[in-house]
């Protein structure tokens, strides 16, 4: 009996714990909390592009092992580029951009839960000053509002494998340490010159009518120009030729190829970098009142390959390390380039200067891929810096009101008519005692009929000169017009260009800095039987010409 009851204790146990069973259902492990945020977006709060106002982007360099940082900020009305010496951007609408593609994004699968995993996916922070995690960095991006508030902040990856247009993302957020997978189509440019107003000189090709290329080299060691040239190309109108001082029209004639090379290349003149200049010297050129050469700006503009020289009336002139351009449009406006010292190095390095390098070592210039959708590919890749040897460049704006034609001069009014002294109307000459003398001078008297022809003739007079008048007011009102609005230029421009130094491309100079050798052709053989040579402009006397 005893094991009998014992079997049965067993039994009744052992159905207790299978009807336990039954009603508890299936036993699985519970879910991490941290998938719960799969699916959603990192910053839901951030939903009107419109409030970005403030884009920071840094990325590393794995060569120098530096981070390199590029800003855009909106501050007191001017979108600026802090990270490029607070250079003016022309940025609203590309930060827009950016700052859509960067709202919604959405967490599309949790990657790692490890702080210790980052390196693997490229997400630590750019910005760590952990000197042990030099590999594994990322690229942060950062949006904020007016007031500094953080809208949405990342660090990027590597791209997902297998998984077209994903990438590694980790949220710079303190609640959430964790590495997602998530879809990006970032509109986002690094680069210096798609921030900037890309017209620097802000002419048309077809207002040019005067270009002079002052060609020549400074020899710094002995203060001297070597193998200087000066040609000056005018035109009347957009339509006629460019005709050369000095050139034989019998002859020779302007190469219209290069002249196109050359006008466009001012036309289409990019900049790739900026330095700013000293604020003394900024000053005096934004209010043109001459320039002071003090010992800091002198070493200032030598550093760029512009050398001062006090001319006999105490003002300074500037010469150029490779010479100088001024051209001319028809409303007045002269825009003075100089050309300074070359510049090689990183396309970082080119548009705002070394931070910790020498400044005379060529250093292998950097190309981005502008169409690629990764949001790391704005970093640069090597390329032959012999291939790129960009260019100081100064350049001023002035006014010259020639170019506007002569100013118009008033009409001089004529003179009413005037019986002659001594002269009477013919039924005037008769004495009181009778007829005049026979001995009267001649020509005493006028006819009725000639004094009306007089008459008529000082109306018509009075009346052309009243139109004259009319004519000229109107004439004169529109060349003050235009010289008022070619100052009004000058100030703007200059006021643009009197902070910075600029650098341009060896292509840029390549085409702006031509010579006589390029520009002027043998005339073909049909053109010199017979045929006549183009117009001199006014005020240019060709050699041989009557």
């Amino acid at each position: 009996m005893r094991e009998t009851q014992r079997t049965l204790i067993f039994a009744g146990v052992a159905l207790v714990a299978l009807v336990a069973a039954l009603f508890a259902g299936p036993s699985t492990p519970k879910p991490p909390k941290d998938f719960d945020s799969v699916g959603k977006e990192f910053f839901p709060e951030f939903t009107n592009a419109s409030d970005a106002k403030s884009l920071e982007v840094v990325s590393y360099d794995k060569e120098t092992a530096e981070a390199r940082v590029f800003a855009v900020d909106f501050k007191d009305g001017v979108w600026r580029i802090p990270s490029r010496h607070n250079y003016p951007a022309d940025g609203k609408d590309r930060l827009a951009k950016t700052a859509v593609s960067m709202s919604g994004i959405k967490r599309e699968k949790l990657i790692s839960r490890q702080p210790s995993q980052y390196g693997d996916f490229d997400v630590i922070d750019p910005l760590s000053e952990d000197t042990t995690q030099l590999t594994g960095r990322g690229q942060r991006i950062t949006l904020k509002d007016e007031n500094g508030k953080v809208l949405a902040s990342y660090v990027i990856g590597k791209a997902v494998p297998g998984h077209n247009g994903q990438f590694y993302i980790r949220p710079l957020d303190s609640n959430d340490k964790n590495v997602y997978a998530a879809k990006l189509n970032i509109n986002l440019s690094t680069r210096f010159a798609d921030w900037i107003e890309p017209d620097l000189l802000k002419l048309e090709a077809n207002n040019i009518k005067t270009i002079i290329i002052d060609k020549y080299t400074v020899d710094e060691n002995r203060g001297r120009l070597m193998g200087r040239e000066t040609n000056q190309l005018t035109r009347e109108k957009p339509t006629d030729p460019w005709v050369m001082t000095g050139l034989d029209p019998s002859k020779e004639e302007v190469n219209e190829t290069e002249m196109k090379k050359l006008v466009d290349g001012l036309d289409n003149l990019k900049i790739v970098g900026v330095r700013p200049k000293p604020a003394r010297l900024s000053r005096d050129l934004k209010f043109d009142k001459g320039i002071a050469i003090d010992p800091a700006t002198q070493m200032d503009l030598l550093s760029s390959g512009f050398f001062p020289v006090k001319s006999e009336d105490g003002t300074s002139e500037i010469y150029s390390k490779e010479g100088d351009l001024v051209s001319m449009t028809d409303e007045g406006v002269v825009y003075v380039l100089r050309f300074g010292n070359v510049f090689n190095g990183t396309e970082e390095e080119v548009e705002f200067g070394f931070a910790n390098r020498d400044e005379s070592k060529d250093t292998d210039t950097k190309k981005v891929d502008e169409n690629s959708n990764d949001p790391k590919a704005t970093q640069p890749a090597s390329t032959d810096p012999s291939k790129a040897k960009n260019r100081y460049l100064f350049v001023m704006a002035q006014f010259n009101p020639e170019a506007l034609g002569p100013k118009p001069t008033p009409p001089v009014e004529p003179k009413p008519f005037v019986m002659p002294e001594g002269v009477k109307p013919a039924d005037s000459a008769t004495t009181a005692d009778g007829p005049a003398s026979a001995t009267a001078p001649a020509n005493t008297t006028l006819s009725a009929d000639d004094i009306a022809a007089a008459q008529k003739a000082a109306a018509e007079a009075q009346a052309r000169f009243m139109e004259e008048t009319r004519k000229y007011k109107d004439e004169l009102q529109e060349w003050e017009t235009k010289k008022m609005f070619g100052e009004k230029q000058v100030k703007q421009l200059n006021q643009r260009f009197a902070d910075w130094y600029y650098v341009i491309s060896s292509d840029s100079f390549d085409a702006l800095q031509q010579g006589r050798k390029t520009l002027i052709q043998p005339k073909k053989a049909e053109e010199t039987t017979g045929q006549p040579a183009a117009p001199t402009p006014p005020g240019i006397t060709l050699p041989g010409a009557p």
